[in-house]
C-alpha cells in the first residue's frame, strides 16, 4: 500500500519512511513538507493514505482537507498531530480525515489507524 507522509518536522520525516517501509505491505511512496506538494504527490504515486501533519510549511491541512478529498476519492487521509486538542479532532472528522492520530501516541497507533483507514 502507497503512503504518503506530510510532515514538517525535519527528524519525523527522515525517521518515519523507514519504520513505515519495515511494516508488511506498507510503503512510503514520498514525504514532503510542504501542503502544495501533497496533491501532486499524490496524484504521482497513487497514494492510497496520505498520513498529514496538521500544519504543513505553507498552511494547514486541515483547511485544504475537503478540497483534497475532492480531488482524490480514493485517497484516505490520516491527520498526525502534536496537539490533543478535542476541537480539532472534532475538525478533522468534520473535513472528510479517517483518522486523528497523536504524534506522541505508539507509532502501533499510526500503523493501526494506516490499516483501519485502507480498509
Amino acid at each position: 500500500m502507497s503512503i504518503l507522509l506530510a510532515e514538517d518536522n525535519d527528524d519525523l520525516r527522515m525517521v518515519m519512511p523507514a519504520l513505515l517501509d519495515g511494516i508488511d505491505g506498507l510503503r512510503c511512496a514520498a514525504t514532503t513538507a510542504y501542503l502544495e506538494e501533497v496533491g501532486p504527490l499524490i496524484a504521482q504515486h497513487q497514494v492510497k493514505v496520505a498520513v498529514l501533519d496538521i500544519e504543513l510549511r505553507g498552511g494547514s491541512s486541515l483547511k485544504r482537507l475537503p478540497e483534497l478529498k475532492r480531488d482524490f476519492p480514493d485517497t484516505h487521509f490520516l491527520i498526525h498531530s502534536g496537539h490533543s486538542n478535542p476541537e480539532l479532532v472534532r475538525q478533522a472528522e468534520a473535513a472528510g480525515a479517517a483518522g486523528y492520530v497523536l504524534k506522541s501516541g505508539d507509532f502501533d497507533d499510526l500503523i493501526a489507524a494506516i490499516l483501519r483507514a485502507a480498509g
